[in-house]
């Protein structure tokens, strides 16, 4: 399994996250897994039985031959890629006759060119693609051309050991200046133009106006500077600096208690491949309020284990989060079912055995 991203506990990233649990979730189901990912510097480390990790610190230089030594030492028949900067590894692998899977996180029209023509040969290189969600399985076809039987969809998931619903988080609330509030109200994504933060910020004061002793937090790397600057320049106009906090990044088990504090989780988002942050939100029993886009419809169900609202509705999704704060007991049952719903449908062990059972079809026909 290849990711150009950086090992979780190094720097988490969607895409790494995703790559290293699949990997993980597989070696414990008894599938020898070989990781090659990005890191600080050229290392090797076997985790378990089935499962070695590779880290290169030059990724794109060298991924092709990491792929074709472990090939040659292992004997390995398939290859499964998770970016199109591993793309030298894909056509290394099928001049050796191997299989080739590549998974897709999302997908848009890229430009410029080059990276569009990158991620086109890996889509036409591939012996299967693995999609995130159904809408993004509709894009690849619809954007790359191929069939839909060569699109599989495997939906993320999420350790429920680890994003779960706990207590005792005081020292959480301290260290994040989060004490002696009546509620909060937290996104966990990429400060970036289509994550939306900006709806949440333009709902606060209608927001205020009930609940003056609320908080707005946002977890996620600025990966936008400009449209970062240009939040924070809206909060200010708008007399918010008190009300709204942005975290650039915090330590999972942080993470765990700052979801648990929540009152309210909001995404806003107007394109998700899939949603990982939302589903880690609803595994610690958080009601989410989501704008009805991509493949947020395929996790939430409105009304019963989250709040679907229009899209760029603002006002749809102002209402909605104050009838979450005004009424506990409605938010009470549907983080309890979205607990639930996690738990039998979203889960790394899921999304584990159902890539097994692509992986042994595969190799079954060649």
């Amino acid at each position: 399994m290849v990711a150009d991203k950086p090992l979780p506990r190094e720097r988490p990233t969607g895409i790494g996250i995703v790559a290293y649990n699949l990997a993980l979730a597989m070696s414990r189901q008894g599938v020898a897994v070989d990781y090659v990912c990005k890191g600080s510097r050229k290392d090797e480390v076997r985790m378990n039985d089935y499962f070695t990790i590779h880290t290169l610190s030059h990724f794109s230089r060298d991924n092709a031959l990491a792929v074709s030594r472990i090939i040659r030492q292992t004997g390995f028949r398939l290859v499964h890629v998770h970016s199109s900067s591993a793309l030298p590894s894909v056509f290394l692998s099928k001049l050796l006759g191997r299989i080739v899977v590549t998974h897709s996180h999302d997908t848009e029209p890229l430009h410029p060119l080059r990276p569009a023509l990158l991620r086109q040969a890996g889509v036409d290189l591939s012996d299967q693609i693995i999609a995130v969600s159904k809408d993004t399985q509709s894009k690849v076809v619809r954007l790359h051309r191929v069939p839909r039987d060569k699109v599989e969809v495997v939906y993320n998931g999420v350790d429920t050991g680890i994003f779960r619903v706990t207590s005792g988080y005081e020292e959480t609330l301290i260290r994040y200046g989060l004490s002696n509030l009546d509620g909060l109200i937290l996104s966990v994504g990429a400060v970036q133009r289509r994550k939306g933060q900006w709806r949440i910020i333009e709902s606060l004061p209608a927001i205020l106006e009930k609940w003056p002793r609320l908080a707005y937090v946002n977890v996620g790397v600025a990966y936008d500077p400009s449209y970062g600057n240009k939040l924070i320049e809206r909060v200010r106009e708008l007399g918010l600096s008190q009300t709204v906090r942005f975290i650039e990044s915090v330590p999972q088990g942080d993470l765990v208690s700052i979801m648990n504090l929540a009152t309210v989780c909001v995404h806003p988002s107007t394109r998700e491949g899939f949603g990982l942050a939302v589903v880690e939100e609803m595994a610690c029993g958080r009601p989410v309020v989501a704008f009805d886009v991509s493949a947020l419809p395929e996790i939430i169900e409105n009304g019963v284990d989250g709040i679907l609202v229009a899209p760029e509705d603002t006002r749809g999704l102002t209402n909605s989060i104050l009838n979450l704060l005004e009424d506990p007991s409605l938010s009470r049952r549907i983080g309890e079912a979205a607990r639930q719903k996690v738990a039998t449908r979203f889960t790394w062990d899921i999304a584990a055995t159902q890539l097994e059972g692509i992986y042994e079809r595969l190799l079954s026909n060649c």
